[in-house]
Formats: structure tokens, sequence, C-alpha cells
């Protein structure tokens, strides 16, 4: 039977897999070590590599069914581990987009143990997508049977916490839990970071970096391409940077595109560091779930992006974001335009984002909220 510490926190995948939620609970688990001396053990799937240093990864679980669920309770119990953490979304332990068999596990685990929920998504439910109504059903099913039985819930994002407020039967176990950045700010010098532009193939000084980053599902692609139209009727030097799954955007841009593929974080951060601009335009609206505007705000990097039914309201008070409408592609193109033709001086305005994002959206903010629950347990 696996040796488990008083924390355990499961989540479906952790490296070799490309998984956002992995790279989450890695992080989570390495600052709590590092800064509070607190162990949380993680739960993954076989196929995941095993770690001992500096966190624990226990890659145990067969599959997720119910056979393999009541397993992982038993030597639970057996182990006598105080807190459960459950990394939540609802395709994260079945391709079908939902996991009744997590039910009667959460159950069983609210009558032995703390249990912390951390829903990363809630459900996947749209008016403007009939296809999703039945499944969007099933899912919020699951997620209210979860938060029914969580001592806590957290989540990062404003509209998913009053989603959860329905389900809760006391409001006060919903905390606020950023997501934060999952690619750490790996300072380039001046000249490194000249070089990496050269070698890249960005040769003039003049020349802007617009990125694009992450999820590509989610952009609309529609205002890109009339925006890439547009600079190059205006004569303006740019060049786009499509990082993460952006990388997969597969318009025919006039102006040249830099599409490095797949980047360790330490090559990701200093691609970020190129950047001049981050552009979000995405439907519904940026969010803070997003790891790709949190790796932004940490590299300093001005955001113009859209708001909509999934923005958070603290997104206003951060001076490097810029928002219009997720309707409203003209309001788009002018924020955009305003900011290409600004002074190249805007060390005040990068300065204040990377300063939110340290003081309310860190790792340090997400440790020090998660050990003081740990603590009580």
């Amino acid at each position: 039977m696996p040796s488990f510490s008083d924390t355990v926190t499961i989540t479906a995948k952790t490296s070799p897999h490309v998984c956002g939620v992995g790279d989450y609970t890695v992080n989570l688990a390495t600052h709590l070590k590092a800064h509070y001396d607190l162990g949380l053990d993680l739960i993954v799937e076989k196929g995941c590599l095993p770690s001992t240093m500096p966190i624990i990864v226990l890659p145990t679980i067969e599959d997720w069914t119910p056979k393999s669920f009541q397993t992982l309770f038993t030597q639970l119990k057996q182990a006598r581990v105080k807190t459960v953490i459950l990394q939540y979304t609802c395709w994260l332990y079945s391709p079908k987009g939902f996991s009744l068999a997590l039910i009667p596990f959460w159950q069983q685990c609210s009558q032995h143990f703390q249990t912390i929920l951390v829903a990363h998504e809630t459900y996947y439910w749209s008016l403007k997508y009939p296809g999703t109504w039945l499944k969007g059903i099933i899912q919020q099913y699951v997620l209210q049977q979860l938060v029914r039985h969580s001592d806590r819930i957290c989540c990062s994002s404003e509209p998913y916490i009053h989603q959860l407020h329905r389900y809760a039967q006391k409001n006060n176990k919903i905390h606020h839990l950023p997501i934060p950045s999952n690619v750490p700010l790996k300072p380039l010098s001046t000249p490194e970071r000249m070089e990496l532009r050269k070698s890249l193939g960005i040769i003039s000084a003049q020349h802007q970096v617009l990125t694009l980053f992450g999820c590509h599902a989610s952009i609309q692609q529609s205002w890109v391409a009339q925006l890439d139209r547009r600079l190059q009727e205006l004569g303006k030097p740019v060049v786009w940077l499509l990082l993460g799954d952006a990388k997969r955007i597969d318009l025919p841009l006039h102006n040249p595109i830099i599409r490095p593929g797949f980047l360790d974080a330490v090559n990701l951060s200093y691609h970020l560091q190129l950047s001049d601009l981050m552009l979000l335009p995405h439907e519904f609206g940026i969010s803070a779930k997003r790891t790709s505007l949190m790796a932004g705000l940490e590299h300093g990097i001005p955001v113009i992006g859209t708001k909509g039914q999934l923005t958070d309201s603290f997104f206003h008070e951060i001076a490097s974001v810029s928002l219009v409408s997720d309707r409203d592609y003209p309001a788009f193109e002018v924020e955009v335009l305003n900011f290409l033709d600004r002074p190249s001086s805007l060390s005040d305005l990068v300065m204040s984002g990377q300063d939110y994002y340290a003081k309310h959206l860190s790792w340090a903010v997400v440790a020090k909220t998660l050990a003081t629950f740990l603590c009580e347990s």
C-alpha cells in the first residue's frame, strides 16, 4: 500500500503529459513545501513520472473507474490521511466530460477527511451551443454533489464562484483562490533579449511583437485576421508570436509569424519577454482562470483583451490591462493601434501590472491561503 502524507491532492496527469491542472498542482505542492514545510503528496494516474524530490508524485491510479476510486479511498483511510484536495475540471477524469464515479468517492471522503475542492472549471453549457445542453446538465449535477460534500471550495473565477454559491449550503466555505502563472519569470538582460530577437529573425528594432498565447479555441480568430490586414494596410511593423496552444492558429496572416512550437518553462519565459503586447480577443471575455494571462501579468506585458460573461471585475483595477466588449471588434482595433502609436516607455504601466499580480494573484498568495486551511485540519 502507498505511504501518504497527512495531505494528498488528486489530479489526473502530471509530467510527461502536458496538463495545465497538473502543472498547477505541482507548483502548489512545491510552494507549500518550500515556504511552509507542508508535505502534499500528488496522486495521479499510471504513466506519469514518479517523484520524491522536491515533492512526492505517486502514479498509483489504474483508471478513474468506481473500482479504482474505492481502492484509493480504502488506501487513504488506512493511511489516516487528514486532508484530501481534489483538483477538478469537467473533463479531467473522463473523456465524456463528466465522471459520476467521483460522487460516491467524494461523499465517502467527506465522512473521514477534510475535503477541499479546487474547481478550475465548472461546466460547459451555453445557450449558444445546443449540443452542450444535456452534457452541461450532467456536469452541473456532478459539480453540485462535489460541492455539497466539500468542507471548502476554492475557485479563481468570480463568475464561477457565483455559480458555486448556488450549490453550497454554506456560502462561507467558498473561497477565492487564484490560478497563477505556470511560467516562472526568468529575466533576460537587454543584450540577451536582442540576441533572441535576432535568432528568431526579428532584425529591425522597429518591429513590435504581438503575442497570442493560450487556448486557441477561445481566441476570436476573425478578429486576428482583420487586425492583421489593417496593420498591413497601415504599414505598421509588427511580428506575430504564437505561443502555447495558440500555435495551432492557422490563418493566412500577412505579417511575419513566429511559431516556435513546444517550449519548456524557461524558454517560454524567454519568448514572453520578447512581447510588446499580449492580445487576448477571447469569446466570452478574458478570465482569471487563464494561466496565459497570468503569465503575461507576471512578465510585465501590457494586455488588450475582451470583457464578457467570464470576465472578473478586478481586471478593471489593473492599469496594464485594457478591455473592450467581446462583441466590439472596431474598439479592439482602436485600442491596439493606439498602443502601437504610444511612446516606447511604458515602465510604470508594466510595473503596476506586475505589482498587482504579486500582491493578489501569485503563488505566494495561493500557498498562504492553502496553508491556513491545512493548519486548521
